[in-house]
């Protein structure tokens, strides 16, 4: 049974995860400081820390690694200049040096520390170095002991990335479920009717689903629109496109299921448009490729979309003087909103109905304009969920956006709070998933 439920938003708005464990971090490092009798300097641990706090963990690791090799190799560098280079200096009878020809040397020891990283293969801790060794060399050239302040910049900038990776990796336990499929609607995207998937959405459905969520997106629309509209975010299992007709994965590009016409009823279709001087596009499906027929293209909408979309390498528009009635997905057609309804009651009453199903929006159309597309009578969005459902082995189908029968449960989509709710129920805390309470 379909259970319908509502969400509302919470009408305050809470720091989140990011905020707080940055300021924990950073508690964390200056404890430590005041632990160490108040050697080093906190500012640089922290730094550290912030940089390590990232929604992702594969960034929290990878900025970790690149501020600790570069804190070292600019450090070492530091080390040279100060210890070898400008006490050379004054060995040989130099008691002071020019500021300027200092300077210039250490612009050109820069060079040749970025240089070092790129040798050392770690090109990415160019910047960190870098920072490092101009700190060191040009704030401490005078100390008595240099060597003290850089063994204290390496603890600080270990102990930073050490804080901001613990407080990055605790987490609540919480029980996971990974036998629910999570299907988001994104054709009131497309239509206007809700906003587009803001930053803060993409990047939590993006940790959710490496912390094994399983989610998705189903559309009216072809594989080419659901990717311009859903860019950003990760969609690693098959989506539902073309309003049911096919399931097509985005990663290795191939259509998995397609719910053709039948070549017969294809056949009568196009005999159909053709005798009622009708302008459309023929859609089909052929080895995993997207194949758009036309006979003519006359000046309207869809002379527009053809010059819009014709460009994309997820498109293939062919000109044909023969009518094509194989591998036939759907038809399309663009018209005026009372043309478009009247041939919907005319295609309903034809002999071949029964083996069709029409379908009738006002995306991306022009005032009063309305598209109609013609499938075939299996392809629906009910039948596909299902497949998709035993495809990814899961045992219910939560979805977000217009109803669905082929979902278990049905809620608005809410914009962020959808994510919420995603979280809520992929993730809710228990007790009993303590053992995801740490994982790096």
């Amino acid at each position: 049974m379909l259970l319908h439920e509502k969400i509302h938003p919470h009408p305050l708005f809470l720091p989140g995860q990011r905020i707080i464990r940055t300021v924990l971090a950073a508690w964390l490092c200056m404890g430590i400081y005041y632990l160490r009798g108040k050697a080093g300097l906190p500012f640089f641990g922290v730094i550290a820390a912030m940089q390590c706090i990232t929604p992702y963990a594969k960034t929290m690791r990878e900025n970790g690694k690149k501020r600790i090799t570069g804190t070292i190799v600019g450090g070492l560098w530091g080390a040279l200049v100060l210890y070898v280079l400008y006490l050379e200096i004054l060995l040989a009878g130099r008691h002071d040096i020019e500021e300027m020809v200092y300077l210039l040397m250490l612009g050109v020891c820069c060079g040749a520390v970025i240089y070092s990283t790129v040798l050392l293969n770690i090109a990415d801790s160019a910047y960190f170095s870098a920072v490092v060794f101009l700190s060191i060399a040009m704030n401490h050239v005078t100390d008595e002991a240099p060597l003290v302040y850089i063994i204290d910049r390496l603890l600080d900038t270990v102990i930073g990335v050490a804080a901001g990776t613990l407080m990055n990796s605790l987490h609540f336990p919480r029980l996971k479920h990974p036998e629910i499929l999570f299907v988001s609607g994104i054709d009131q995207i497309l239509s206007g009717e809700a906003h587009r998937m803001s930053a803060y959405t993409k990047i939590e459905l993006n940790r959710l689903v490496d912390d094994g969520l399983k989610f998705t997106v189903v559309s009216k629309e072809s594989p080419a629109i659901i990717r311009e509209c859903t860019e950003g975010v990760r969609l690693k299992y098959p989506v539902v496109a073309m309003d049911g007709a096919v399931m097509y994965d985005l990663n290795s590009r191939q259509y998995l299921y397609t719910e053709k016409m039948d070549d017969k009823v294809s056949e009568q279709v196009c005999a159909f448009l053709r005798q009622g001087d009708i302008h459309f596009f023929v859609n089909t499906i052929q080895d995993h490729l997207l194949v758009i027929y036309f006979r003519e293209l006359r000046e309207g909408r869809l002379k527009e979309i053809y010059l819009k979309r014709r460009l994309s390498p997820y498109r293939n528009y062919v000109h044909t003087d023969r009518d094509i009635t194989e591998n036939v997905v759907y038809y399309v057609m663009v018209g005026k909103r009372d043309e478009m309804e009247q041939l919907q009651e005319e295609i309903l009453k034809q002999p071949w109905a029964d083996g069709v199903r029409v379908g009738l929006d006002g995306y991306d159309c022009g005032p009063d304009e309305w598209t109609l597309r013609i499938y075939s009578s299996g392809a629906t969005r009910e039948k596909m969920l299902q497949r998709l459902k035993e495809y990814m082995n899961c045992s219910s189908i939560v979805k977000f956006g217009r109803h669905e029968n082929g979902a278990d449960v049905f809620l608005p989509y809410t914009g962020d709070v959808m994510v919420k709710e995603v979280k809520r129920r992929y993730a809710p805390v228990d007790i009993r998933g303590w053992r995801n309470i740490l994982h790096v």
